[in-house]
C-alpha cells in the first residue's frame, strides 16, 4: 500500500484531484554539490559573529559559555589549593610561635630563680653585700674648670 502525497487542505470549490495536483510538495533530491566553508579561522569568527549562519552562532555562543565556565572552575580549583595551603602555613606559625612563647617562658623562668640564687653564691665565694648606696651627683661639674686648675 502506498502513500499518497500530503496535501493542503483549503475550501475552494476546484475539484479534489486539481487541487491536490496543485498544491503538493515539490520532490526532495539530494545534492552533490559541497556547499563552500570559509577556509580561514578569521572568516569563520566573522561569519559566526555577523549572523550569516545562525545555527553556527548558537554553536559559538555554547562554545564560549563552555570555556568561560571551564575556566571559572579550574580558577575555583586554583583558588581553593591555595587557600589551603595557607591555611596550613598559618598553622604551622601560629604552633611555631607557640613552641617559642613557651621557649620563653621556660628561660624567664630560670632567669628569675638564677637572680633569686645569686646572693647565696655571692656569700658563699665570701662576698659581702653593701650596706648603703651611694650616688655621685654631677650637675655642678665643669670639666674646663678642673682642668685649668690642675695645669696651674
Amino acid at each position: 500500500m502506498s502513500a499518497s502525497p500530503r496535501t493542503a487542505r483549503t475550501r475552494s470549490s476546484a475539484p479534489r484531484g486539481a487541487q491536490a495536483r496543485a498544491q503538493s510538495r515539490p520532490e526532495l533530491r539530494v545534492s552533490a554539490e559541497k556547499p563552500q566553508s570559509p577556509a580561514t579561522f578569521p572568516e569563520r569568527v566573522r561569519q559566526a559573529v555577523t549572523g550569516a549562519r545562525p545555527r553556527r552562532v548558537r554553536v559559538f555562543h555554547f562554545v564560549c559559555a563552555l570555556v568561560f565556565l571551564a575556566a571559572s572552575l579550574i580558577g575555583s580549583l586554583v583558588l581553593r589549593t591555595q587557600m589551603v595551603e595557607d591555611s596550613f602555613a598559618i598553622t604551622e606559625t601560629q604552633q611555631s610561635i607557640g613552641r617559642l612563647t613557651q621557649d620563653i617562658q621556660e628561660r624567664q623562668t630560670k632567669l628569675d630563680s638564677l637572680q633569686a640564687s645569686l646572693p647565696q653564691k655571692a656569700q658563699k665565694l665570701g662576698m659581702v653585700p653593701g650596706t648603703d648606696s651611694l650616688t655621685v651627683d654631677l650637675n655642678g661639674y665643669d670639666a674646663s674648670n678642673s682642668n685649668t686648675k690642675g695645669n696651674k
